[in-house]
């Protein structure tokens, strides 16, 4: 392959269920430079997605290699096989299971251009209580800790959305720190920009609210882990003192059915509205006055990155690092987690004073561009570019096909 060719990316993930990874993964790989590197995906199971129609979309290649639990060596010989047929040059693995299988796989072929990434769950380390874990720590184990130090070990470099994170993770799991990269999650901050009030208009009107009506948007999988039934118990509370008070929540899940009966018993069912999944959010986050989210348990919150993209004042639950994210009193309000009561405080502070949703909107805005998507791209096509290859032995020659 001449200098000037693109590279070849393969990315191998577990699979593409909605989540702040596959979510930046899918719009990564959507923005990359097609000039410079070629995107093609690899899922360890074919779980329906709204993002592989996100992928079509793109035109990115998606290959499916059905992979059962624990561990099976014939994955290794699959995705090495993918590797040559697609003649990848950067492997690229998400999550310690994907990056033992890849790395492996890139060894065998001699791919030497290996890119671990951990999401801020993966990074999550039993070394503090949590009250709520949405699953088993994937470092609880002793043998889970073996896994991912071997699967680290087969990494040029680990990527993790937060310097904090990653620093955990590593220390615990014995990896050494100077693998690790920091490339936060990111906001399309042009796809907010290209909104127009006409489609806000159109979007409020098609949802049933006014002009006037102040609406509390939302955005999440409908699970126990984001913890719903408080937030509708305070916008219950809190449309009882606040007549134009509307929520959209924007997501789908197991819980949406008790949830609607939910809302039917605390009798506002006629003033919120259940969209499912959105392909696209950003109309929905322009169209609504503030964001909320309840969640019991949020490692790194990208829909409070979205939301501050958007330029939303956001009320949101005071766990794990959301304060790394929500500077309380400047760009949000931070609540204490299954706190109801405290939670409808805050959406009648923001419905009844519209200067005080500004500010804080303004400042979310400006915060945003410390996490916008156009940076995020920018910082993985750096440690892909071939540029890269003279300052360290990341890259290497690609191998020889037949």
């Amino acid at each position: 392959m001449s200098a000037g060719s693109p590279k070849t990316v393969l990315h191998v993930v577990d699979g593409l269920g909605l989540s702040g990874k596959t979510r930046n993964l899918v719009s990564v790989v959507s923005q990359l430079d097609r000039r410079r590197f070629i995107p093609i995906v690899c899922r360890l199971n074919a779980e329906r997605s709204p993002l592989v129609g996100q992928l079509e979309a793109a035109r990115v290649p998606l290959h499916t290699i059905e992979c059962g639990d624990g561990v099976i060596p014939r994955i290794v010989l699959q995705l090495a096989r993918l590797a040559w047929s697609v003649k990848a040059d950067i492997v690229h693995c998400y999550n310690p299971r994907p990056m033992l299988y890849g790395g492996l796989a890139a060894r065998a072929i001699g791919i030497r251009a290996r890119l671990g990434f951990l999401s801020a769950f993966a990074c999550q380390v039993p070394d503090r209580s949590y009250a709520f874990l949405p699953q088993p720590l994937a470092t609880a184990s002793r043998r889970n800790v073996y896994r991912n130090r071997l699967a680290a070990a087969s990494m040029r470099f680990i990527v993790t959305v937060s310097s904090s994170l990653g620093r955990r993770f590593c220390q615990y799991s014995g990896v050494p720190l100077e693998k690790l990269r920091v490339i936060g999650y990111g906001a399309d901050l042009r796809a907010f920009d290209r909104i127009t009030p006409e489609q806000v208009s159109a979007l409020r009107r098609q949802l049933g609210f006014r002009s006037d009506d102040v609406v509390i948007g939302s955005v999440g999988r409908l699970v126990e882990q984001k913890d719903y039934p408080t937030q509708l118990q305070a916008f219950a509370l809190a449309a009882a003192r606040v007549p134009g008070l509307r929520m959209a929540i924007a997501g789908d899940g197991p819980l949406r059915s008790p949830l609607e009966q939910m809302a039917r018993d605390l009798a506002v069912a006629d003033r919120v509205r259940f969209l499912g999944n959105l392909d696209d959010v950003s109309t929905l986050l322009r169209s609504v006055d503030l964001f909320a989210l309840s969640s019991k348990f949020e490692p790194f919150g990208v829909a409070l990155l979205e939301a501050k993209a958007a330029g939303l004042p956001i009320v949101a639950t005071a766990v794990n690092d959301i304060h790394e994210i929500v500077s309380d009193g400047e760009s949000g309000l931070l609540t204490p987690p299954e706190n109801a009561a405290n939670m409808a405080d805050l959406f009648v502070k923001l419905a009844q004073d519209r200067d005080c949703r500004a500010r804080l909107g303004a400042r979310a805005r400006i915060e945003a561009q410390q996490h916008s998507l156009q940076a995020a791209v920018a910082a993985y096509e750096t440690l892909y570019d071939p540029a890269f290859e003279h300052q360290s032995p990341f890259f290497g020659a690609r191998p020889t096909r037949a």
